[in-house]
């Protein structure tokens, strides 16, 4: 749990450790040697925002190893959320930076889509109202079809949600903006038109 009055770690590697520190109104996110001294710091205006700055920076430093996307179609994206407004705003929003998208409101369809349609990306709401993001995100591991598709959690509680064991790609913080998730895509997706993150 995040504590005003102190620094807490997010994540770490052999090489990297990145933590939350509070800096009055703004809350930095440090990137630190193993050594504990900081390479890298980013201030964000609340702890959701630094959040996903700090996935973000997660996302950046293990990019380099995955495999480059196919050519051919323009790439496709499934989105699965509960909330209208929500998926409305997210699905208009990979639209307009160059993909193909298509919203479904319930665990069960959104894993029968993934399975029959191959999405290159697919967005969870962790709190669909028939299976649990975490449900849905395990079957899509499990699945032979979908095993190895790029998954972006979106959750009001990411910190819970990897602490369960939640296994997407990437676990943005609610509220998310447009332009964090297509921040977030763009890292699975390279071919996603850059000037979409102005999307409100």
């Amino acid at each position: 749990m995040f504590v005003q009055d102190s620094t807490a770690e997010l994540w770490s590697d052999a090489r990297v450790k990145c933590v939350l520190v509070p800096r009055g109104q703004l809350v930095e996110v440090e990137l630190r040697n193993a050594d504990g001294s900081a390479f890298l710091r980013k201030s964000a205006p609340t702890r959701e925002a630094a959040l996903n700055e700090a996935e973000y920076l997660r996302l950046l430093l293990t990019a380099a190893g995955r495999p480059p996307v196919t050519q051919g179609l323009k790439p496709f994206a499934l989105v699965m959320e509960a909330d209208p407004d929500h998926h409305d705003t997210l699905s208009n929003a990979l639209r307009l930076s160059g993909m193909r998208a298509l919203t479904c409101r319930s665990g069960v369809e959104g894993l029968v889509l993934a399975r029959d349609l191959a999405p290159d990306l697919i967005v969870v709401d962790y709190s669909l109202t028939d299976l649990s993001g975490a449900d849905v995100c395990n079957r899509l591991r499990e699945s032979a079809d979908t095993a190895n598709a790029p998954i972006i959690a979106v959750t009001a509680a990411p910190e819970a949600s990897r602490a369960e064991g939640c296994r997407a790609d990437a676990v943005l913080a609610r509220p998310c903006q447009a332009g964090t998730l297509l921040a977030a895509a763009r890292l699975f997706v390279p071919q996603l038109a850059p000037g979409a993150d102005l999307y409100p």
